[in-house]
C-alpha cells in the first residue's frame, strides 16, 4: 500500500502589531436559507489606532451584519477577526462579552438615554453591567462620568435631564457614556441619523476632536457627507468592501 504524503498544515496567522485595533482577514458570513444568503464575502480590513474610518453603503449592502460582527454580537462563518490584539473567533460567549465591554464603545442612531435619569447618571450606567477594573470602582464613578461629559463639551449640563437637551447634546451624552470604559475604539452606527444639519456638524466636530486626542473611530453610515469627514473611507456593496479615498 502506497502512503500519500500529508499536506503541511498552514502556519498560524501572525497577530497584528500593537498599532492595529481591527484586522479582518477573509471574513465571511453566510445565513442559512434556501438558497444561502452571503451577507459578507471575503472581507479584508485593517484599522490603525487613532484612525477615523467610515464604512458607507446602501440598505441591504451588509452594513448591519458587519456592524454586528465588529461589535462581537455575531460570529463570522469564515475568516478571522482580531480586535486590539485578541483573536476573537474561538472565544466563548462570556469572553466575548468581557472583550466587548472593555474594548468597544457603542454609539447608536437612537441615543438610548433614560429620560428620568440625569445626564450624569446616564453616563454612569455604562459601568452597571461591566466587571470592575482596578482604580475604576463605584467611589470614582461620578467623578469619571463628569470628566467624560466635560470631554464632550457638556460640563454646563451636569444634573440636567435628557429632555432639556438638544438632539446633538443628547448624542454627546451617549458618546460620553461610550467613553467611560476607555475603549480601544468607538463603533458608531448612523450616529447623526436623528439629527438636523446643525447638530450633525457639532457631533462631527466632536469626532474630529476625539481623533486628535488619539481615539479610534469607526463610523457606519449611508450618508456620504458624514463619511467624507473621516480620514479614510471604505464602501460596502453586496457584502464586499472596496477601499476609497476620503
Amino acid at each position: 500500500m502506497r502512503l500519500r504524503p500529508v499536506p503541511p498544515r498552514p502556519a498560524p496567522e501572525q497577530a497584528p502589531d500593537a498599532g492595529t485595533v481591527i484586522r479582518l482577514s477573509g471574513l465571511g458570513r453566510v445565513f442559512d436559507a434556501d438558497p444561502p444568503v452571503h451577507a459578507l464575502r471575503d472581507v479584508h480590513l485593517e484599522v490603525r489606532r487613532g484612525e477615523h474610518l467610515s464604512i458607507v453603503g446602501p440598505s441591504g449592502s451588509g452594513k448591519s451584519t458587519l456592524l454586528n460582527t465588529l461589535g462581537l454580537l455575531d460570529r463570522p462563518t469564515s475568516g478571522s477577526y482580531w480586535l486590539d490584539g485578541v483573536l476573537t473567533n474561538a472565544l466563548g460567549d462570556r469572553e466575548r462579552t468581557a472583550l466587548r465591554g472593555s474594548r468597544i464603545g457603542f454609539v447608536f442612531q437612537s441615543f438610548h438615554l433614560l429620560p428620568y435619569r440625569t445626564v450624569d447618571e446616564n453616563v454612569m450606567l455604562a459601568e452597571t453591567y461591566r466587571a470592575p477594573r482596578p482604580g475604576r470602582g463605584r467611589r470614582t464613578r461620578a467623578e469619571r462620568a463628569r470628566a467624560a461629559l466635560t470631554r464632550v463639551g457638556l460640563a454646563h449640563r451636569f444634573g440636567f435631564l435628557p429632555g432639556r437637551l438638544s438632539g446633538g447634546e443628547r448624542q454627546r451624552v451617549a458618546i460620553a457614556r461610550a467613553l467611560m470604559g476607555e475603549p480601544a475604539m468607538l463603533l458608531c452606527d448612523e450616529p447623526t441619523g436623528n439629527l438636523d444639519s446643525e447638530n450633525t456638524e457639532s457631533v462631527l466636530a466632536l469626532f474630529d476632536e476625539l481623533q486628535a486626542q488619539g481615539m479610534t473611530l469607526l463610523v457606519i453610515t449611508h450618508d456620504d457627507a458624514v463619511s467624507g469627514r473621516a480620514s479614510r473611507r471604505v464602501r460596502i456593496r453586496d457584502g464586499r468592501l472596496s477601499q476609497e479615498s476620503a
